[in-house]
């Protein structure tokens, strides 16, 4: 699928005015705070988004690690390393991101850049 029409659920460290942003382009977006679950391990958060077919937004390499090099099941995870984390600069990257028509497939990982984006398939 397209990345518009990928379900996401947003990890704790993304912030509520980025979840209006996704929500108001038209993603199904589940957001950790709204849950209740800060705080929560992130294996936890990588089965309720397995469970919902849901990418995983975060500013943490810590899920890539955790499904690379453990083989923990993930759905997906788009991981935002950029290095202003302004709301303005996470909005702009993620609309460039979201107007791109490229299919993004079940189990990878999305690398948001400044200047690029990298797609990779989660090898176990």
């Amino acid at each position: 699928m397209v990345p518009r029409f990928l379900k996401i659920l947003t990890d704790e460290n993304i912030s509520p005015r980025v979840v209006s942003f996704l929500r108001g382009k038209g993603l199904d977006v589940i957001d950790v705070k709204e849950k209740g679950w800060q705080g929560s391990a992130d294996r936890f958060l990588m089965a309720a988004a397995w469970d919902e077919n849901r990418f995983i937004l975060t500013h943490d390499a810590d899920f890539g690690m955790l499904a690379i090099n453990e083989g923990v099941p993930c759905f997906g995870i788009i991981y935002l390393r950029l290095k202003d984390l302004k709301i303005e600069k996470v909005i702009g990257s993620l609309n460039k991101f979201l107007n791109i028509e490229k299919e993004i497939s079940e189990g990878t990982i999305i690398i948001l850049k400044d200047r690029r984006l990298r797609i990779r398939p989660i090898v176990r």
